[in-house]
């Protein structure tokens, strides 16, 4: 009995130990909003029609976010979309996030679209807009413009 006792305090003890280490293979709680709590929250804002809810999973700070979550919303908006998958793909970099979501409306066609996301301070949020100064340089002209600035 008194072995059977040790054995039981041993395993006890790795298990105890283990938990509080690297989790026992357990990955680590995500800080913020993960990818697909960003795509669930950004179908839910298709679905309700609301702009302001899309434009809150844009990034702070950006310019033109509100202008591209009304565009989405206009043409997506109101489907009634119903997820049939949400596929992650992260090519260019563990902070940035392509999801390919694809479901059916409540008209029953098909629906699929790809939501682009960057982490930005522990959260996923869309990209949508554009950081402030991107649009044109600083003497006004357009990164697109093809002639030598005078």
């Amino acid at each position: 009995m008194g072995t059977r006792r040790v054995r039981m305090t041993v395993v006890a003890l790795a298990a105890a130990g283990c938990a509080l280490t690297a989790g026992c293979a357990q990955e680590a709680e995500p800080d913020g909003r993960t990818e697909r709590q960003t795509v669930d929250a950004y179908v839910r804002a298709l679905n309700g029609r609301d702009v302001a809810a899309l434009a809150g999973l844009g990034p702070s700070g950006y310019v033109e976010v509100e202008a591209d979550a009304r565009e989405i919303v206009a043409a997506d908006g109101g489907k009634g979309i119903t997820v049939a998958d949400v596929e992650v793909s992260h090519e260019f970099g563990d902070d940035l996030a392509s999801a390919r979501v694809t479901g059916k409306g409540r008209d029953g066609r098909p629906f699929a679209t790809h939501v682009s996301m960057f982490r930005l301070g522990g959260d996923w949020v869309v990209l949508l807009g554009h950081a402030p100064g991107a649009a044109a340089g600083k003497d006004g002209a357009s990164p697109a413009a093809t002639e030598p600035p005078e």
